[in-house]
């Protein structure tokens, strides 16, 4: 006959402990069996054109941009040429970061109007439309009229 030792005990406890806990996890999260799970996707680029803020950040980053080169042109001219690779590369990363700035809360919209949309179709997962290959529900007609209000 085996004899237990506390040690075995306790390390058949946590494992006791810790398959509960994962059931208990799966059993919470995600579609149980039988549950469908129904993947949708979304045309990224047609939403962020329908956006009605898109316009307005682009002109605000050409005029930036126009403004950024112009002012560093004028300090080129009295430089080397490293100073100049240096001075274009500050640029860039300058015009990259307003880039950001600006779409970035056209991303957020988009982003809140894809969440909305699943939620009130029921959708489980929404993929960009890129990667998808075959089927899923295309959200994109919905989540433009959310974001342009049409």
């Amino acid at each position: 006959m085996m004899r237990w030792n506390v040690r075995t005990l306790g390390i058949a406890v946590g494992v006791i402990v810790v398959l509960a806990a994962a059931g208990y996890i799966a059993a919470r999260s995600g579609p149980a069996l039988g549950q469908s799970l129904t993947i949708g996707y979304v045309d990224m680029g047609r939403a962020l054109n329908a956006h009605p803020g898109k316009a307005a950040a682009e002109t605000a980053l050409r005029d930036y941009a126009q403004a950024q080169i112009a002012d560093a042109q004028q300090k080129m001219k009295n430089m080397t040429a490293a100073q100049r690779q240096d001075l274009q590369r500050q640029v860039d990363q300058a015009i990259f970061k307003k880039r950001a700035e600006l779409l970035g809360g056209l991303d957020r919209d988009i982003r809140a109007a894809i969440q909305k949309v699943a939620r009130q179709q029921g959708v489980s997962i929404v993929l960009s439309r890129d990667v998808v290959l075959y089927g899923g529900v295309d959200l994109t007609d919905q989540v433009v009229k959310a974001i342009s209000g049409k």
